[in-house]
């Protein structure tokens, strides 16, 4: 059992794969902006393991809107798994993305999203740092603002 739980240990650590964003909402909009959203991931390892760190720049059409950090949450092996965020956005950002958003609600095109930084995932001693670059597509109508 221990010679087991050695190799297990021993195994290389592969990164997590992004798969979406989902419910994105921008609430108390006018008295103190606040992004929630869900990070989707895949765990493609064969053993659970614990992300560490998650340090991520958030752009909205390459415009900064935050800077996220999560720290500690186990994941389970070869599951999908959810990584719910939160984040104050100070108002001269969103002031920025107006412009954008107004594009984007004529013209029907998407607001690319951008995620980069990197994941940090640990299994008993060992810990490895992974980049994280995510190019995603956001429609208007997916943004829930309360």
């Amino acid at each position: 059992l221990l010679l087991f739980v050695v190799l297990q240990a021993c195994a290389p650590l592969k990164p997590v794969e992004f798969r979406s964003v989902t419910d994105l909402k921008v609430k108390d909009a006018f008295t103190s902006p606040t992004v929630t959203a869900n990070l989707n991931f895949f765990n493609p390892n064969s053993f659970g393991c614990t992300v560490k760190k998650l340090e991520v720049d958030v752009l909205l059409s390459k415009t900064e809107l935050t800077q996220l950090s999560f720290t500690k949450q186990r994941i389970p092996s070869g599951k999908e798994f959810i990584l719910p965020l939160r984040a104050s956005v100070s108002y001269s950002q969103l002031l920025k993305l107006i412009p954008v958003g107004v594009a984007s609600f004529q013209s029907g095109k998407d607001i690319p999203v951008d995620l980069t930084g990197s994941v940090t995932l640990k299994k008993f001693l060992f810990s490895k740092t992974f980049p994280l670059q995510v190019h995603e597509k956001l429609n208007l109508k997916d943004i829930q603002i309360k």
